[in-house]
């Protein structure tokens, strides 16, 4: 008996350190669908912790960033590591992704202050659970806009390479040289759409840019500018990006940094888009990980998000 205990006594730590966080599923009512996420809790917690509500990036991402070509489980690892500090996490999926259905939803019916609105229904509801010693809000790529609109004076703010720049200005950028002679026309439907004009499907090849169901998503999203969103907080504001990430580049950070001089940037060394660390300077490596969900996501950010959390 006594040399069983003595196994059971020397078993314990490492028994708890493997349930390292405990997970549920929360609903939560927003108008017109049950938004579903997870609810991630460090194991043995004693008294109230602080909590992440993590905002997932563009087009059908879900609550683990996993989407449409690329599968990352980045804010799955994200909440792992943040349990093992001793901090909690909500991820979800956003309306009409994942768990999150609507029967019935057409393109045309979410738009971006939609999303917005959602968010703020996520934020109250934690905002006022007591189990929270303070709540942090991270969106990452096109959820950091969303996280800015969304923070209040009591809440933190983490801006995972989001975008300093007005979303037809990245668009243009993007397309610049590359539709021939189609860009004064594109371009020209781009600024329309900015100033919240619908235009006609008419170019050959940008059919899907330019479909009627995607352009009240685009219109809402094209009238906001995120250096004049993140200017107004007065809450602790974290800026991150990755040397590697060939979707949001540093200047992104650096507009967003110089918006809010109070706010602290940290650019992660070889950090790709999808949080990854990447070692390769070539294109094609660095978009192969997106379909390497067994990657850690980067160490610095973590620690540098660990620090900003519990500060």
């Amino acid at each position: 008996m006594k040399k069983l205990f003595l196994l059971l006594v020397i078993c314990f730590p490492f028994l708890s350190f493997a349930h390292g966080s405990d997970e549920f599923e929360i609903g939560i009512d927003a108008k017109g669908v049950k938004l579903s996420g997870t609810l991630t809790m460090p194991a043995h917690a004693h008294g109230a912790v602080p909590l992440v509500i993590i905002i997932a990036g563009s087009g059908p991402t879900d609550r683990d960033c996993n989407g449409q070509g690329f599968k990352s489980d980045a804010y799955k690892k994200m909440a792992v590591q943040f349990a093992l500090n001793g901090i909690a996490t909500y991820r979800y999926d956003k309306r009409g992704v994942g768990k999150s259905t609507v029967e019935n939803m057409k393109e045309e019916d979410v738009t971006f202050n939609v999303m917005i609105e959602d968010a703020k229904t996520i934020v109250a509801n934690f905002d006022k659970d007591t189990r929270f010693s303070k709540v942090i809000i991270a969106g990452h790529s096109e959820g950091s806009l969303v996280g800015m609109l969304v923070v209040n004076e009591k809440n933190k703010y983490i801006s995972l390479a989001g975008s300093g720049f007005p979303i037809a200005v990245t668009m243009k950028e993007q397309l610049k040289g590359k539709l021939g002679t189609m860009e004064k026309a594109t371009f020209a439907k781009l600024d329309s759409l900015q100033k919240g004009k619908s235009v006609t499907n008419d170019l050959k090849g940008l059919e899907s840019l330019f479909r009627p169901s995607a352009q009240p998503f685009l219109k809402s999203w094209m009238a906001l500018n995120p250096t004049a969103e993140v200017k107004k907080l007065k809450c602790p504001v974290l800026i991150l990006n990755g040397t590697k990430d060939l979707q949001v580049a540093e200047k992104n950070a650096v507009a967003l940094n110089k918006a809010n001089p109070s706010s602290k940037m940290v650019i992660i060394p070889n950090m790709n888009h999808l949080l990854t660390e990447i070692e390769s300077d070539k294109a094609e490596d660095n978009y192969a990980s997106y379909q390497k969900p067994e990657l850690a996501i980067s160490k610095k950010m973590m620690d540098e998000m660990i620090l900003f959390v519990l500060k």
